[in-house]
């Protein structure tokens, strides 16, 4: 199936069941992209432990290869950036596990750079990876589900796509990106059966988060992310209760409140606070850090 099922301005429904009682069930086959590493690693082994078919997508062969062995866990390496690649993929993720009732779009990257002088590749790399890769994943697994009765598509996108910040402008730009697809998605899914859930966590702990409080101390705070666990348990409650934007992580739904009621004063809050911590940080001796980590797992989509 492909987007020839949307008709309308809307995806049509196949098939019985109630909206959203296939989405919240949580009981058939999962996608999940990105699940080589990070938040996609923990919500994959999470559901092949439940017992539910898992088929794990990622660029990343090799840390594939290396997921613990389960035998509801399967396998497929692919770049989300590809449709065509990725449509082919999903296709034979389907012939093995059958039509998923949940995907979970965790695959994407992170780049550093301030706009004025960051490589306008690694700008077009970002849009392509993280904004067109979640368009290309729904566009691929949305009619399949629909098709099959309904079902929950989660995507992961990041509290810094609200909440703006220097050095990570276009990182930044391509998650609120995510988070307004997402939005406009959930609209158009209306009477499908899927639902649509986009979680927008702060820093969250995973290989890459430490790898950029490594490589960019003057950026990424050194401050603990939360869990991965946190993410998935707040993208389940967001299904089940019929949210299309959540905010894992104490004090990231209060800073999202806060950010929509007074945009530039958060923004330069969160900016006199992190020259603040930069400035003590080197008085100290020590790293500095930031008021905004990395702010969520980029899944290991793409180096």
């Amino acid at each position: 199936m492909n987007s020839a099922a949307f008709q309308s301005g809307s995806v049509v429904r196949r098939g019985g069941g109630r909206p959203g009682r296939r989405a919240v069930s949580g009981a058939g086959p999962v996608l999940v992209t990105g699940a080589a590493s990070g938040i996609g690693r923990h919500f994959a082994l999470t559901y092949a432990r439940r017992g539910v078919p898992v088929a794990a997508l990622d660029i990343d062969a090799e840390g594939l290869a290396g997921l613990p062995g389960h035998p509801c866990l399967h396998a497929f390496p692919c770049d989300v950036s590809d449709a065509t690649v990725l449509d082919r993929t999903v296709q034979e993720a389907e012939a093995v596990i059958g039509t998923p009732n949940r995907v979970v779009h965790s695959a994407g990257i992170a780049r550093v750079g301030r706009l004025l002088t960051q490589p306008l590749a690694d700008i077009e790399r970002l849009t392509r990876v993280n904004y067109l890769g979640s368009v290309q994943v729904a566009r691929a697994t949305v009619p399949w589900m629909a098709g099959a009765g309904g079902g929950g598509l989660i995507i992961v996108a990041s509290i810094a796509g609200w909440v703006p910040m220097t050095s990570v402008g276009a990182y930044s730009a391509s998650k609120a990106a995510v988070v307004a697809m997402a939005e406009v998605l959930a609209r158009e899914c209306a009477g499908s059966g899927v639902r649509v859930v986009c979680v927008c966590p702060p820093a969250v702990e995973t290989p890459l988060l430490t790898r950029m409080q490594r490589d960019h101390p003057d950026v990424v705070s050194d401050a603990p992310g939360i869990l991965p666990e946190e993410v998935l348990r707040a993208a389940e409650r967001g299904l089940v209760k019929g949210r299309t934007l959540v905010f894992p992580g104490r004090g990231t739904t209060m800073l999202w409140r806060a950010r929509r009621l007074a945009p530039l004063q958060v923004t330069r809050l969160l900016e006199a606070v992190l020259l603040k911590r930069t400035s003590a940080g080197r008085a100290a001796g020590g790293a500095p850090g930031s008021a905004l980590g990395d702010a969520s797992d980029r899944g290991r989509a793409a180096s």
